[in-house]
């Protein structure tokens, strides 16, 4: 991520592709040397009232495993800096959920508390995506779609 880049509050896609197993866990491991914490890019846990996110600086060599549920609400703060935050993210599947229950959902993003604008704009977004998956069981990519005849 570089100047300007960020990511509002979301959750993570439920399964993987084929809708078998449940995505569980996700690692992120931080590997930029000498990331200072007010330049942003530092990673958001957001509470069930969703007022205000935990904040986690993303440090140099800092592991971070979070949980992933349908309720694991999570952003990145704007960079402000200049160069490059690197992240590595690995997703580790199970074919139960955490918390036993059975559930689907896509990539749900919405609006920070003061963006109520923006939140209807990705519910519509939520809504229309998951009809799509419900359709179209491994979802609409990249080479589904008619690229023309000159596309390699």
């Amino acid at each position: 991520m570089s100047r300007g880049n960020f990511l509002d509050p979301h959750i993570d896609n439920s399964h993987d592709s084929e809708r078998v197993n449940y995505r569980v866990l996700n690692l992120l491991y931080y590997c930029t040397p000498d990331w200072p914490e007010n330049q942003g890019g530092n990673f958001e846990l957001w509470d069930r009232q969703d007022k205000r996110p935990l904040e986690i600086h993303s440090r140099f060599n800092r592991l971070l495993i979070m949980e992933t549920t349908r309720c694991s609400w999570h952003s990145v703060n704007k960079v402000k800096g200049v160069g490059v935050r690197h992240c590595v993210s690995n997703y580790y599947f199970s074919p139960q959920s955490l918390d036993g229950g059975e559930y689907f959902h896509v990539t749900r993003f919405r609006g920070r508390p003061e963006q109520p604008i923006k939140q209807m704009i990705y519910s519509a977004d939520a809504l229309f995506r998951t009809l799509v998956r419900k359709v179209v069981k491994g979802g609409i990519g990249r080479n589904d779609i008619h690229r023309g005849p000159d596309a390699v």
